[in-house]
């Protein structure tokens, strides 16, 4: 077990913030909770997946909500109270806790988790990435029961949600986090050790802290930082320019928006929070489950909460990892791309041109 200090967990958070897709939280707000997470203590514990006991049992945390509402109002204890009552339910002590998603908040919630119930974060997630929904996950097409789910808000208001199926319960919790102010804490897909091995994507939280020392050290150097992720991580630039639309409407829990990029290297973005489909023109650009990333011209990952008319702008894509990069997993994504009016298939990232 490794221990991270407040430079491993903002490299971590940077990193993340770019793998998030426009998801998972900003980066700014990702740094206030590195502040709050060493509140807490010196350090958190990240364990690899293999040294975790395969009869030891832990869950996954995560905030649910709109990523413009958790900027108001940032979580800080009810992550934990999720966790506790998700194993109070079921009779078990954590572990272990795993992260949902990469992102440059979600990727630091659960060392709240871990701090405060002095449990280690696992070196991995069931996502490689940020996504809208809870029930796309490697957990999920793995066969792991995302119920009971155990939601919780900072006013202590919580909740124990079981259904039949994951559709169901991503659809009632998402309009319980709504009706909650769109900022809650969730804990699911409670597992054994041995089943996390199974289905997790494996070093995931090593390779944003590499590429959040890889953002740092080229703009500490006055490098293209997009180019240098771009080179170091098989990415591909997608556009390049000046943010001329960006409408957002916040609607059943989720941020739905278009982006528009006009300039160098022109591009269209779909979002639902994260950045789900890139045209230029007609021209399909990249779409889930593949990756697509915003960097600001200082440097910084963007998050679709911080995006605004004006600014300067590139979006880089790289390959989802082989482990979400299925059929099964871009059928998850299907009803969400149907509202941003995508309706064709997938298409690898490698080819479309870019």
């Amino acid at each position: 077990m490794r221990q991270l200090g407040k430079v491993e967990m903002s490299d971590i958070s940077v990193g993340a913030g770019l793998l998030g897709a426009g998801g998972g939280g900003a980066v700014s707000e990702g740094l206030k909770m590195v502040d709050r997470v060493l509140g807490f203590g010196e350090s958190v514990g990240l364990i690899d997946a293999d040294e975790v006991g395969d009869d030891d049992w832990g869950a996954v945390i995560a905030g649910m909500g709109s990523p413009v509402a958790s900027r108001k109002r940032p979580r800080t204890y009810s992550l934990t109270w999720a966790m506790e009552l998700l194993g109070e339910t079921l009779g078990f002590e954590p572990k272990f806790v795993i992260p949902f998603e990469l992102g440059a908040g979600n990727s630091i919630s659960p060392m709240l988790v871990a701090i405060q119930m002095g449990i280690p974060v696992v070196n991995g997630d069931p996502v490689g990435r940020a996504v809208p929904q809870i029930d796309m996950t490697t957990f999920h097409l793995g066969g792991i029961d995302i119920s009971p789910l155990a939601l919780v808000n900072e006013d202590k208001i919580s909740a124990v949600i079981r259904t039949g199926t994951p559709y169901d319960m991503e659809r009632v919790a998402r309009a319980v986090s709504a009706e909650l102010g769109s900022v809650v804490a969730v804990a699911c897909y409670s597992m054994s050790g041995a089943d996390m091995k199974r289905l997790i994507i494996r070093d995931t939280t090593t390779l944003v802290e590499n590429i959040g020392i890889t953002m740092r050290t080229a703009r500490e150097s006055g490098a293209d930082v997009a180019q240098a992720v771009i080179d170091g991580y098989d990415g591909y630039l997608l556009g390049k320019g000046t943010v001329t639309v960006m409408e957002s409407e916040t609607k059943k829990g989720f941020d739905f928006a278009h982006v528009q990029v006009e300039g160098d290297l022109p591009i269209q973005i779909g979002v639902q929070n994260e950045n789900l489909v890139a045209h230029r023109g007609d021209q399909l650009v990249a779409v889930v489950p593949d990756l697509i990333c915003a960097i600001s011209d200082k440097g910084m990952p963007l998050s679709n909460a911080e995006i605004e008319v004006g600014q300067k702008i590139t979006y880089v894509g790289f390959k989802a990892h082989p482990m979400f990069r299925t059929q099964a997993a871009f059928d998850l994504f299907a009803t969400a791309l149907g509202v941003l009016e995508y309706d064709a298939g997938f298409v690898p990232i490698e080819g479309l041109g870019n």
